[in-house]
């Protein structure tokens, strides 16, 4: 054991309330021991204020907990200095008023230092409040773990409860001279600069896996894009770290702010944590007073664990954003035992929808009949009809094409619809074996409305507020819930695993080797009806699902994924090209696509869902995205006045042959890089420059429609024509 780690340890543990001597001014005066160390990194603790700091030392640059020069930050209140010089803040309620109320630790709570073995136990006193919680802070090979143990949290005694916490809230703070920016995984991911100005901009503020939707809001959530990633990264000059969340993800928000918008001269990010669930509820119908309800008993979340990887500069071009893309991939390589997929090819997708349920009428009485959009034998035109036209790698994503699918109820039979036609349903399933044709039959079982075995009073997640979730569908005008609509209903995740398994048993039995899970790898919601379930608890149900699947089918599709799927999911489809386009963002970045580029297949969202899909084939080719189409058979005539009318624009006629030759267009560029890294990407002046790891260049100009690669130029009007 290294000698100055056995010195710390040998200290005493103690108990201080908070000096008011800066950490950094107390390391450096005082000569202070680093409290753990290895080769690579070494990791302080204050045993006055609890405040840390992590040391790279290969570049001595030293990450902090609290900012250097907090205390005289001019433009901040004093209570958002002892915000960003506090490592623990905590939200709670009054049992008897439920009211909340925050706690900081540099100005609430007595601190306790413990020297442990490869790093120290800090425990925060708020004897005020009668609330106590210790974190643990670990030095690993190469980074620094930072582990809250819930279930040591003590409160109650004083009538708070803790519903929320925040660690390491301001850790790695910039000010406002530095230079440098946040790398947020919103959609495909985003760039916030440090001090870009935008005072008049709101926070950033996504929750991890996207929101929870048995919560179900009034109006329109603000944006349909989600954090895929439990991720962050901070760029500063050229050292760069990055965060990742290993436990606790399910419950987790991902916040950041620039100088101005933080009430400060600092720029922050940092994750925090709902440790007790709230939902409001009307007295009197919907236009009664609001009020809110807080989740009771035991907190569910027994650890929160946060990892702290310093980047290594390469010393070839400087720290960016993609060094903590690779960082991640590498974190989930190693860690979360993502595997590389055998061979990645470029490759078309196609979305297909089977059917969907029409209004009709018999001697003047109203009925509901199932209505074909794409039989198998249309399927099986069409995409022979692609495969001879030169669309070699096919990927096809069979939606709604069972029973259970058309009518919405819990989707796990795994038989063909009479509109779909059975004997040619087992005709294009085995065309498609000898063609080499990726054929995935499609599931999605997390809404309902009844049948299938499944019922509302009893299989239905229910709010907190003791309401079913009711999902209606928002009124895109007004934003509001259509009511006149019926409404769907969610599964509870307390039954996933008999849902999950019927699907794997019946699959198998019908002969049936890959499957499209839809939305199932990325919707994460709770229960608190007797079934109850966490976030948490869910996300576990959905893994424990997705492993049965995987161990019962050759290959599995998923319409976007979260990083807990990851490691299940073959190919991955409707990636976004964006991000959520807050104000507060200066940059949309392929985060999502950099990570997993050569590690995974996937596609871009539907180039013919987009207003400008010339540009979007253009954006996804230089994003190393393979290209999707929704079609359907029928023309969309059809579609008028059923649940899927918004398909108006994927009758098949219409573009088959440009997404032939697009993919074309994709393959000639992609195919020698399919399978490699990205490891540069820059916007400038409507040109894209992306670098592969074996020093391919692909440059992509937006306003030409052209690509150049390996010194070649591709013009995109050589294959899809002019026009659209």
């Amino acid at each position: 054991m290294n000698s100055r780690i056995r010195c710390t340890m040998a200290v005493t543990a103690a108990v201080f309330f908070v000096t008011a001597m800066p950490f950094h001014v107390y390391a450096q005066e005082k000569k202070q021991k680093p409290s753990a160390e290895n080769g690579r990194l070494a990791f302080y603790v204050d045993n006055d204020s609890g405040e840390i700091a992590l040391e790279d030392k290969k570049s001595g640059y030293i990450w902090r907990s609290s900012p250097e020069n907090a205390e005289k930050d001019t433009s901040a209140t004093n209570a958002v200095i002892e915000g960003l010089r506090s490592e623990l803040k905590i939200e709670c309620i009054s049992s008897e008023k439920n009211n909340s109320s925050f706690l900081r630790s540099f100005s609430g709570a007595s601190v306790k230092v413990t020297p442990e073995k490869n790093g120290a136990k800090v425990t925060y006193d708020f004897a005020s409040a009668g609330i106590s919680l210790p974190v643990t802070y670990s030095l690993k090979k190469d980074c620094l773990e930072v582990t809250a143990d819930i279930s040591e949290l003590k409160e109650g005694s004083k009538g708070k409860l803790v519903t929320g916490l925040e660690i390491l809230g301001s850790f790695g703070a910039a000010d406002s001279d530095d230079e440098g920016c946040f790398v947020i995984p919103d959609g495909s991911g985003a760039l916030i600069r440090f001090n870009n100005g935008k005072t008049w901009a709101k926070s950033y503020s996504g929750t991890v896996y996207g929101r929870d939707i048995a919560s179900v809001p009034k109006e329109a959530p603000d944006t349909a894009r989600q954090v895929y990633f439990p991720v962050y990264g901070i760029v500063n000059g050229n050292n760069g770290i990055m965060a990742v969340c290993t436990e606790g993800d399910a419950n987790a928000e991902l916040k950041a702010s620039v100088s101005g918008v933080s009430k400060s001269s600092y720029n922050i990010c940092g994750f925090d944590f709902t440790l007790r669930e709230n939902d409001t509820y009307y007295m009197a119908g919907d236009d009664g007073t609001a009020l809110s309800v807080y989740e009771k008993g035991n907190i569910k979340t027994d650890r929160i664990c946060l990892r702290y990887y310093p980047v290594e500069d390469t010393g070839e071009k400087g720290i960016d954003w993609l060094d903590i893309a690779a960082a991640y991939r590498d974190y989930l390589t190693e860690e979360m035992n993502v595997s590389a997929s055998a061979e990645i090819k470029p490759e078309l997708y196609i979305d297909l929808y089977g059917g969907t349920e029409k209004k009709a009428s018999f001697l003047g009485f109203p009925y509901t009949k199932k209505t074909a959009l794409t039989d198998s034998v249309k399927a099986l035109r069409i995409i022979e009809a692609m495969k001879n036209a030169g669309a070699e790698n096919l990927v096809v994503s069979y939606k709604k094409w069972t029973d259970e699918g058309i009518k919405n109820m819990v989707d796990t039979r795994a038989e063909p619809s009479s509109v779909i036609d059975e004997e040619g349903f087992r005709s294009l399933l085995e065309y498609a074996r000898q063609e080499n044709i990726l054929i995935y039959p499609a599931v999605s079982s997390f809404q309902f409305r009844k049948g299938g075995g499944y019922s509302v009073s009893d299989n239905a997640a229910v709010r907190l507020s003791g309401e079913y979730a009711r999902i209606y569908p928002y009124d895109p005008a007004s934003g509001l819930q259509k009511k006149e609509k019926d409404p769907f209903f969610l599964l509870s995740p307390g039954d996933y695993e008999d849902m999950f398994h019927e699907l794997s048993e019946n699959c198998i039995g019908q002969g049936i080797k890959n499957i499209s899970v839809s939305d199932m790898a990325s919707v994460l919601y709770s229960d608190f009806g007797g079934s109850s379930a966490s976030r948490k608890e869910a996300c576990e149900y959905l893994v424990s699902g997705c492993a049965e699947l995987e161990d019962s089918m050759e290959s599995i599709l998923a319409d976007t994924a979260n990083a807990y799927a990851l490691p299940y999911v073959n190919r991955i489809n409707s990636v976004p090209l964006s991000s959520g386009g807050y104000d507060i963002f200066d940059e949309n970045i392929p985060f999502y696509q950099a990570v997993l580029h050569g590690v995974k297949s996937f596609s871009s969202e539907p180039v013919n869902a987009d207003s400008c899909s010339r540009e979007m084939i253009l954006r996804a080719t230089a994003a190393g995205c393979d290209l999707h189409y929704v079609m359907t058979g029928e023309k969309t005539s059809v579609l008028k006045g059923t649940e899927l009318d918004e398909l108006y624009y994927t009758y098949y006629d219409d573009w088959t042959e440009q997404a032939v030759q697009s993919y074309k267009f994709s393959e000639k560029i992609l195919s020698s890089v399919s399978g490699q890294h990205i490891t540069g990407y820059r916007e400038e002046n409507g040109r894209i420059f992306t670098l592969y790891e074996d020093g391919t260049e692909i440059i992509t100009d937006l306003e030409k429609e052209s690509v150049a690669v390996n010194g070649r130029k591709y013009l995109l009007e050589d294959y899809i024509g002019k026009g659209r």
